[in-house]
């Protein structure tokens, strides 16, 4: 039998906001910088040289032809405390009452909610605990279930190669740019 943990549910304006910015913004207004460590991406984005950098890592899972982004498992800090949350970004037409579910290797199940729906995807977020980012860090691979619109589960693999490399380049960016 699976066991299901639920993690807390977190308001995550502040960090979608910086995650989008981080993402989506104009390189003529601002400053972009990307280093990859194994699957994973860290990118900074600086909008004023006196600002502190705005920072993610994350992987896209992408479809072979096309190249269509249908998944995104992005990690911020919270800027209150600098908490580790994780956002991740889903395709429209999901089902969302069953939520998401993430399995490191043959570790528990966490479930949690679908947060919202916009014209580019679902949103769905959690807080990241010690103990996970440690599993994350020394897994092989992390699964992420969802259900399409007729709540068939949609499995999507994603390679942890690289993450605990790319957790510390985005601890270690984020805190000297604390100490400004």
């Amino acid at each position: 039998m699976m066991s299901v943990r639920t993690p807390t549910i977190l308001n995550l304006p502040a960090l979608v906001s910086s995650i989008l910015l981080c993402l989506f913004s104009s390189p003529a207004q601002s400053e972009v910088s990307e280093t990859h460590h194994g699957s994973w991406t860290v990118r900074c984005e600086t909008t004023a040289p006196e600002q502190a950098p705005s920072c993610i890592m994350f992987q896209n899972l992408v479809l072979k032809t096309g190249g269509q982004t249908v998944l995104q498992f992005a990690v911020g800090m919270t800027p209150d405390n600098g908490q580790a949350t994780v956002l991740l970004s889903l395709p429209l037409g999901i089902s969302l009452p069953p939520g998401v579910m993430i399995q490191i290797d043959d570790g528990k199940i966490a479930q949690f909610p679908v947060e919202r729906c916009e014209p580019d995807g679902c949103r769905a977020g959690m807080k990241l605990r010690e103990t996970t980012v440690n599993q994350l860090r020394d897994g092989s691979n992390l699964e992420i279930t969802f259900f399409d619109g007729e709540r068939h589960p949609i499995r999507m693999p994603l390679s942890l190669t690289g993450f605990g490399a790319a957790f510390a380049a985005l601890q270690e960016v984020l805190g000297n740019a604390q100490s400004r």
